[in-house]
């Protein structure tokens, strides 16, 4: 179970916080998003929300909390497909259908490059 406190519910999303570290393995390499990281959730463009909504849901935390995770520190061994990559496989692992988790995941790769990118020249 991944602990975390709700601290501001909007519209596009509730932000949450890490309580505990959230580590994984995913294709044999292991990353730990750390306590006290925030995460935005699920926040895909707002036209895919009918298919994947922003909101909290058990099948797209894990996968977004990572994904976050990733996307803002671009974490050195890892690229942004393996982050959206990730995304796709934890959602499918944690109930989201294939389907479902495939719209999440070519919005991830259509519109998130500016994030990926964003955060690689700060943390460069």
């Amino acid at each position: 179970m991944i602990k975390i406190a709700v601290h501001k519910e909007i519209f596009t999303g509730d932000i949450i916080t890490l309580l505990e570290d959230l580590t994984v393995t995913w294709n044999g390499r292991t990353v730990t998003a750390p306590a006290g990281f925030e995460s935005d959730g699920c926040s895909v463009p707002e036209f895919l929300w009918d298919s994947v909504s922003p909101q909290l849901d058990p099948r797209t935390l894990r996968a977004s909390i990572v994904h976050d995770y990733l996307y803002r520190n671009a974490v050195p061994g890892w690229t942004r497909k393996d982050a959206d990559e990730l995304f796709y496989d934890f959602m499918v692992e944690d109930g989201m259908s294939k389907f479902k988790a495939g719209i999440a995941y070519y919005g991830v790769r259509w519109f998130g490059s500016g994030n990926w990118k964003e955060a690689a020249n700060v943390n460069a």
